[in-house]
């Protein structure tokens, strides 16, 4: 029941990467032509904003550009920002309340391409990090029951010392990452669960999962670096993947996720 109703509210994705340099606004002109062409649409909005140089030393110019196509009660939006070029450049994309996941995952790579494709520069990237939004069905009408009595049974008796009635729950748990050399490995896990407030049968679930080039957690060794060398769709499904799995774990039968 939960893991194959899961329902995408919005999907995210980001790097990090650098050296950090400014972007004109013929470079951010190319990435507007270039994005559209990827996607093949032309009906993005665009923006650019920059520092005024003269009012500012070289370390606070920053930049950022926006395309923006709204679909319905959501939307594809890019982002390459940076209020200052003293940090990386952080790319965005973020689709909400996509038609798909496959169809969100295909544009994000084919975005994240066209971006790196009109940047001139070696870039290297430090971060990369996905982040989904979902709701699901839980066995039953209660939500909330569900919540505090399938998924914190332990912790029940706590629970009911707090009071009567309960209105709300929502738990956090964070997963810090490790050092290692393998792309997909040990990322950092952020989770929230939560009754959904607009639909009380239901849970909304956000988990953001990153994966540093250096894990901070232990002794940095510069000659095994996490590699940054995935496509954002492989991120992204590996989030999915990890949240069915976890969400499997309370079901009578493994399911599969939409």
């Amino acid at each position: 029941m939960l893991s194959n109703s899961l329902r995408f509210r919005a999907v995210h994705f980001a790097y990090l990467f650098g050296p950090p340099r400014l972007v004109s606004r013929d470079e951010a002109s190319l990435v507007y032509g270039k994005v559209c062409e990827a996607l093949g649409n032309d009906d993005f909005t665009f923006t650019y904003g920059k520092s005024e140089e003269q009012e500012k030393p070289p370390e606070a110019r920053g930049f950022g550009l926006r395309l923006l196509r709204p679909e319905g009660r959501g939307g594809l939006e890019i982002k390459v920002e940076n209020p200052s070029l003293a940090v990386p450049i952080r790319l965005f994309i973020g689709y909400t309340w996509p038609p798909s996941l496959a169809s969100a995952k295909e544009g994000f790579d084919l975005a994240a391409g066209a971006v790196f494709n009109s940047l001139q520069g070696n870039w290297t990237k430090f971060i990369a990090e996905a982040r989904i939004r979902a709701e699901c069905a839980v066995s039953g009408p209660d939500a909330l029951g569900f919540l505090t009595g399938e998924m914190l049974g332990k912790a029940a008796g706590w629970i009911d010392s707090l009071g009567k009635p309960l209105s709300f729950c929502s738990v956090k748990f964070e997963v810090e990452p490790l050092p290692t050399t393998e792309a997909l490995a040990t990322p950092k896990r952020d989770l929230m669960i939560e009754v959904l407030r607009e639909d009380r049968t239901k849970l909304y679930l956000e988990l953001v999962s990153q994966w540093p080039q250096v894990a901070m957690s232990g002794a940095v060794d510069l000659n095994k670096l996490r590699p940054i060398d995935r496509h954002p769709s492989d991120y992204i499904e590996e989030t999915r993947s990890y949240l069915a799995r976890r969400l499997e774990e309370f079901e009578p039968r493994g399911g599969q996720s939409r």
